[in-house]
């Protein structure tokens, strides 16, 4: 490869991990730091946001409980803005990307998440590998064509409610609480 073509390519590279840094961000963006959902119209705004990391055709494999199979940018959005969670943290990690040209790419990421249920305040550790299909969009900026959750593990950490807390006093506090509660 030529000077020009490997630069292009570690650009290319680095788009489509700002990309999935964003999306990560938005996703946690959609709640308060008190482990609430934004108000509805800061948590639609924040999905619309979420959902223009992805083509207007995109797909979204996710299975039966984790937001089904979803075609289309608009039903990303509704997705995302009925998000099952009151709090999350999305950690992508590990990711391995490949060319098949200079606009399409395919990548596999590992995905840790922290999660507060929005039902019933559970925790949920998450953990996943997602296979993407990225697209650069004719503005020159990458957007994913396709997420699939290959493989989803969700757990309860513990069968009673799970403190989340902010600093150790406020996590002690609590469980604390919940200790003497029972």
């Amino acid at each position: 490869m030529s000077l020009e073509a490997r630069v292009t390519r570690l650009e290319a590279i680095d788009a489509i991990r700002a990309l999935k840094a964003r999306y990560a961000a938005l996703a946690d963006a959609k709640y308060t730091n008190d482990y609430r959902r934004q108000p509805e119209h800061v948590m639609a705004g924040i999905a619309r946001q979420q959902s223009e990391c992805f083509t207007e055709r995109a797909v979204w494999i996710g299975g039966a409980g984790f937001g089904d199979d979803l075609a289309g940018r608009d039903m990303l959005f509704e997705w995302f803005k009925r998000s099952p969670w009151r709090f999350a943290m999305h950690y992508y990690v590990s990711e391995t990307l490949a060319f098949s040209d200079a606009d399409h790419a395919v990548g596999t990421w590992r995905l840790w998440q922290l999660a507060l249920r929005d039902d019933d305040a559970r925790a949920v550790m998450l953990g996943a590998v997602t296979e993407e299909k990225y697209e650069r969009a004719e503005s020159g900026d990458w957007l994913i064509g396709e997420m699939r959750f290959a493989q989803l593990h969700m757990m309860e950490p513990d069968s009673a409610v799970f403190p989340l807390a902010n600093d150790f006093g406020s996590l002690t506090a609590k469980r604390v609480r919940d200790t003497t509660a029972v």
